[in-house]
């Protein structure tokens, strides 16, 4: 199973390069020259080992790197909205003083609307009652 983490594969690649000095000095022990060690199976099995480690780390950081530029452009999203809200609640309070303001105006007349209403019932009230008592006390007198 392939590993995935870095620590892991950084030791992977030193053990394959431990084995291929060991490998290379074995071979010169024996007389063989640097060019023909070159063509040895184990030495060039072990130098494809390493490179595809190193093709592995270098996928690795690669992923860390494009994590952490998610992340630096999550958090800049992410202040970028508290930034607006401030600069908002900078103009904010302006703003909702003119609406208080307007309410303010408009309120009054809306209050007048309904004092107003409330007396015509009153009235309406008083006139049927006007109507109706004069009735009763022509009866009783």
């Amino acid at each position: 199973m392939a590993s995935k983490s870095k620590d892991v594969r950084m030791e992977q690649l030193r053990i394959f390069e431990k084995k291929l000095d060991l490998r290379l000095q074995q071979l010169a022990k024996k007389g063989i020259s640097k060019e023909k060690a070159q063509i040895d199976p184990l030495v060039k099995s072990l130098k494809s080992k390493i490179r595809e480690t190193n093709v592995r780390i270098a996928a690795f950081e690669k992923f860390v790197q494009r994590n952490q530029a998610l992340a630096q452009a999550k958090a800049q999203k992410l202040a970028e909205p508290a930034a607006k809200k401030e600069k908002k609640s900078e103009h904010a309070p302006a703003k909702e003083s003119a609406k208080e303001a307007k309410q303010a105006e408009s309120k009054p007349k809306k209050k007048e609307d309904a004092v107003d209403k409330e007396p015509k019932k009153q009235q309406e009230a008083k006139d049927e009652a006007a109507h109706k008592e004069p009735v009763k006390q022509e009866t009783t007198g």
